[in-house]
């Protein structure tokens, strides 16, 4: 992951993370300019959503809808695989 400066737009060193909560954290971060900027500055990054959840959830998520489907149409998935 790269930060850039708010300042001058350089790149900047992550020099430490605290977590706020589950899936959102604050990056401590450095200016890498030091000689014309030097700014020290803290951004927030934040987990969004999946663009394709974690394959274990999903085998889960079919499983149960799976098992909730009368028995005969739970044959008829299985007999096309």
């Amino acid at each position: 992951m790269r930060v850039n400066c708010p300042n001058c737009m350089n790149k900047a060193i992550i020099t430490s993370r605290e977590n706020q909560s589950s899936g959102i954290a604050d990056l401590y971060c450095s200016c890498t300019n030091s000689k014309e900027c030097g700014a020290t500055f803290v951004t927030t990054i934040a987990f969004k959503h999946y663009l394709n959840p974690p394959r274990k959830n999903t085998a889960s998520i079919a499983a149960s809808l799976i098992k909730n489907l009368p028995k005969a149409e739970q044959l008829e998935l299985l007999s096309n695989a």
